[in-house]
């Protein structure tokens, strides 16, 4: 079973981010939307303990995440001029994801 748990939560995680990133225009604040409401989601399920949704939480928020798109984002920005803003996008991404993570776990 948890497998096709992980299977099925991956697939969804990876569908919601296209979704979120198409309707966006691939717009930075779309991947720092879903990596702080994905880093909330892991800390409520992991807080949770159960297997089954530690598993999920991991295959499902993992594809829903994106360091590597964070990252070039930032990189982009940076070689663009604008380092004030990649600075900004990854201190934010950093401090609220983190804050995200531990409301979801505390919210348990």
């Amino acid at each position: 079973m948890t497998p096709i748990l992980f299977v099925i939560a991956a697939a969804t995680g990876t569908l919601v981010r296209w979704q979120a990133g198409h309707r966006s225009g691939n717009r930075p604040a779309a991947t720092l939307i879903v990596n702080v409401i994905g880093a909330f989601i892991l800390g409520v399920l992991t807080a949770s303990g159960d297997r089954a949704s530690i598993v999920g939480g991991i295959a499902g928020m993992g594809a829903l995440t994106t360091f590597s798109t964070l990252i070039a984002e930032m990189v982009a920005m940076w070689s663009t001029g604008r380092r004030l803003r990649a600075v900004t996008y990854i201190t934010l991404t950093f401090v609220l994801g983190v804050g995200a993570a531990w409301l979801g776990i505390e919210s348990t």
